[in-house]
């Protein structure tokens, strides 16, 4: 105020009482210049953080969301509108995220901010070493939470799942059980004497027969039928048992 005021003083001195009271009117009354804001970085990061929150399932717990920080050279205009988030991983979990950030309003932008989440989930894992082609019995795993590391492993969280599975290769101790470890187990062995169901949409009937291969759940396989020496196609459907339609 003091410095207008010398102003004041200096033109009132070179100038008319009309030029004076223009300047009056330009100092005391019209209002001041304001730079346009900025659209906080921290704001964007936490709108990416808040979106991988939300697609996060309730049986997985969260232990921590960080977004990466922003290059602190980048400037965004204030959107005049809510941010929009998007995920190119959909619904998939992961430990890493890139979550696109857009402004839709008059002043348009938009970036990709990298999210880091741990989180973590009951899995089924093995108590001792299974060896290749033992059956996964209740003994040999337990339920305990563990770290998701990567999103492309189905892992168990069901025991009723696994049960009477078979070890597709050897399994160490401690190790999370994932579907690329299991296979059906083996429901008929080769020359084993099997029970043949053979059905039409009026009879149904049953024989002996002899299995000509190895077979599991829903597989089809050769069947010797004992009676008439005759070969067919049959679909394993429980152990010792085959169905084939006539």
């Amino acid at each position: 105020m003091t410095l207008n005021m010398k102003r004041i003083k200096q033109i009132s001195q070179k100038h008319s009482p009309t030029i004076l009271t223009i300047t009056l009117i330009l100092l005391f009354y019209m209002p001041p210049l304001i730079a346009s804001e900025d659209h906080s970085h921290e704001k964007i990061r936490e709108t990416a953080v808040e979106l991988v929150r939300s697609l996060i399932p309730e049986n997985i717990t969260i232990k921590e969301i960080v977004a990466g920080k922003i290059d602190s050279r980048i400037h965004f205009k204030q959107c005049s509108q809510a941010l929009e988030a998007n995920s190119s991983l959909g619904k998939r979990i992961s430990k890493n995220w890139t979550i696109g950030i857009r402004c839709s309003g008059k002043s348009s932008w938009k970036i990709y901010v990298p999210v880091k989440a741990m989180l973590t989930q009951k899995m089924l894992v093995s108590n001792t070493t299974i060896t290749r082609g033992e059956l996964i019995t209740a003994d040999k795993i337990r339920l305990i939470e563990q770290e998701i590391k990567n999103r492309d492993s189905k892992y168990f969280v069901d025991l009723d799942n696994i049960l009477g599975k078979e070890a597709r290769r050897t399994i160490r101790p401690n190790r999370v059980i994932n579907s690329s470890m299991l296979q059906e187990a083996l429901m008929i062995h080769k020359k084993e004497s099997v029970l043949i169901y053979a059905k039409n949409s009026n009879i149904r009937i049953s024989m002996k027969g002899t299995a000509l291969k190895n077979g599991r759940y829903n597989e089809m396989i050769k069947v010797r039928n004992n009676s008439s020496n005759k070969i067919i196609d049959a679909i394993v459907v429980d152990r010792g048992v085959v169905a084939v339609n006539f």
